[in-house]
């Protein structure tokens, strides 16, 4: 059997070792940090469960609750406890109104008692079913589409604050075919999309989003204990390919009969540079962001407030130190000790110049406002993410193919990973799979 080389070793990458390691395939994953798994970082420190990137993964996108299955995880899917989000402005707490599916407002009524947009806003919103459809050629931003329809607040207190946990970008950067391809669809073939969700079933009490009770970090452990014929080199960065798939690294060097590059598409570029110049301009196109997140745990009674959804968003417009607060002892089960409250603010990219107890110190400063919680947590974790948030500017779509024509040209050599078709972990899931079919197909006599 032929052997794969995978450099990357996030979910991605794991996937699609996965499914070459199904094939039988001969697989070696080098990964430069020293820990696998990416951008998933689950800690469990005495009695708290700290997610250092993503916390959850949607349900309505199957890849990732069937991994979990397969790998004899699928008693420990949970569900999040709640559906109620918040939107934080002018310093008061707004519950998102019932019926809404991000800027889509399915009944009137929630949406008219609701005290987050103002009387014009209400009224601009519910008239989308009267818009006439007008989509540009080509590609629209994100925000642009959602003022067209909705009107200047839907977007900038729901639809881009609502975004800003998975799409760090300002919404009038971002594809609205790469990050809602479905919305340019809804209005397409209905004209609104309202009337196209009219009879869609009204959203109940069970949420979309789920998680491990272990957290999402036990994927990536039962991953590669599932996998003992796979070698798992950590600590190993790959500087270059090179003609006939030689892999260079500081110490020695690799050769394989396919390779499947997980990594970022900046570090992807770096790697491929010396093979196909070309290639790599093509990855460097595409823009990656920072970002970083703030753990935070009290005592219950510490915090007034009671913690009765999964966090709040703030629009871009007031936001300063965080972007969103997820409260996540409300939103998982066993996610803090018995007593105690655990939630997590996200850092904008702006905001990475800040130290650690800076950014703590900002965090609060903002949960002092929202939540009135004044005390001296008790607990506090630091996660950062240096460019690691690819951005579906708009054009992305063209930007995708053009790596896609360039890498084509070399025979057993694969892309995967967040920077191409999807960021979230179903979608990583899918695509990491999908490319390790692709080249077991090739690689099988």
């Amino acid at each position: 059997m032929k052997r794969v080389a995978i450099i990357g070793g996030g979910i991605a990458g794991l996937a699609a070792a996965w499914e070459l390691h199904k094939g039988g395939a001969k697989v070696t994953l080098l990964e430069s940090r020293p820990r696998l798994g990416g951008v998933i970082v689950t800690k469990r420190d005495r009695g708290w469960l700290l997610e250092g990137g993503p916390d959850s993964f949607l349900t309505t996108k199957p890849a990732a609750v069937e991994l979990i299955r397969e790998v004899g995880l699928g008693d420990d899917l949970i569900l999040s406890q709640s559906r109620r989000v918040y939107v934080m402005t002018r310093g008061a707490l707004h519950r998102v109104p019932e019926g809404l599916h991000l800027t889509v407002p399915t009944r009137a009524w929630p949406l008219l008692k609701s005290g987050l947009f103002s009387w014009r806003g209400k009224l601009r919103m519910l008239s989308e079913r009267w818009r006439r459809a007008s989509p540009p050629e080509g590609d629209e931003s994100l925000g642009a589409f959602v003022r067209r329809r909705f009107g200047r607040e839907a977007f900038e207190k729901l639809a881009e604050p609502l975004m800003a946990g998975i799409h760090l970008a300002p919404g009038d950067r971002l594809s609205l075919k790469s990050t809602f391809p479905r919305f340019a669809e809804m209005e397409r073939e209905h004209g609104s999309l309202i009337r196209a969700m009219k009879g869609s079933p009204v959203a109940g009490p069970v949420s979309p989003f789920a998680s491990l009770r272990g957290g999402v970090g036990a994927l990536v452990e039962r991953l590669v204990e599932r996998m003992p014929g796979v070698e798992f080199r950590t600590g190993v960065a790959v500087r270059r390919i090179e003609r006939g798939y030689r892999l260079v690294f500081e110490g020695g060097t690799q050769t394989a009969d396919a390779v499947i590059v997980a990594a970022p598409a900046p570090a992807a570029a770096d790697l491929l540079a010396f093979l196909d110049d070309g290639l790599a301009d093509a990855l460097r196109a595409i823009d990656y962001v920072g970002s970083a997140t703030v753990s935070l745990g009290w005592p219950r009674e510490a915090v007034p407030r009671e913690l009765d959804g999964t966090g709040f968003v703030i629009p871009r417009a007031e936001a300063g130190a965080i972007l969103a607060c997820t409260w996540s002892s409300s939103k998982f089960e066993g996610r803090a000790p018995d007593g105690r409250v655990l939630v997590r603010c996200f850092v904008p990219p702006e905001g990475l110049g800040a130290s650690n107890s800076q950014m703590v110190d900002r965090a609060r400063e903002v949960l002092v406002r929202a939540l009135g919680v004044t005390a001296e947590p008790v607990f506090a974790d630091v996660a950062r993410w240096e460019g690691a948030n690819p951005v579906y500017a708009v054009g992305h779509e063209q930007r995708v193919r053009a790596v896609e024509v360039r890498s084509a040209q070399w025979p057993n050599l694969f892309l995967t990973g967040a920077a191409y078709r999807g960021l979230g972990l179903p979608d990583c899931i899918s695509d990491g799979r999908a490319t390790g079919r692709a080249a077991l197909r090739i690689l099988t006599p």
